[in-house]
């Protein structure tokens, strides 16, 4: 790949990473394709294929796990009513809820929140746990990075040249505008 087509697939999917990372922060909101597909800055149709392609499941089953993970999680690890826990993960009522979660989880949720099923819950989480991993395993050799040394701030209080007239803030932005030229101690 060219370094220009390098940094667009880098820039697209940024943009993937961005919608992803929305859901994940807001799902406590009303999520819909619209939304989600704005946040990316793509439109609705070809963000829904994309967002499938490259994470392996619909936004509506990622949402829909997100909130049954989430749910779980409270579930056993909370004293909040399950009715609660359940019109927070965005199910009508709690029967809905409990049917739901005896289908994923293999308990209902009274019965998880006593005694967890962790194997059976962790099986039901595995496909979210590869969409939201999706992205995030990047591995760098020496050779694929350049380093470079761009400045440094040495700034302590008094600048060391003598000019006791500026400020700290003026040596502050003196540094972000150029490396400093000061020598160091010995």
């Amino acid at each position: 790949m060219t370094d220009a087509a390098d940094k667009a697939r880098s820039h697209y999917l940024a943009r993937m990473r961005r919608a992803r990372d929305h859901i994940d922060s807001h799902l406590d909101e009303a999520l819909d394709l619209d939304t989600i597909s704005a946040v990316a800055s793509f439109s609705p149709a070809h963000f829904h294929r994309q967002f499938r392609a490259l994470f392996g499941l619909t936004l509506h089953r990622y949402i829909q796990l997100a909130r049954f993970k989430r749910a779980a999680t409270r579930l056993a690890y909370s004293s909040e009513s399950i009715t609660r826990i359940a019109l927070e993960a965005g199910y009508e009522t709690p029967q809905a809820f409990s049917r739901a979660f005896r289908l994923r989880a293999g308990q209902i949720p009274s019965s998880f929140r006593k005694s967890p099923d962790w194997a059976a819950w962790e099986t039901s989480c595995t496909a979210l746990d590869v969409a939201r991993s999706t992205l995030m395993n990047q591995h760098y050799t020496l050779d694929a990075v350049t380093i470079r040394k761009v400045g440094r701030n040495t700034h302590c209080g008094h600048d060391p040249s003598g000019d006791a007239g500026g400020s700290r803030a003026d040596h502050t932005a003196l540094y972000r505008l150029a490396p400093c030229q000061w020598p160091d101690p010995a």
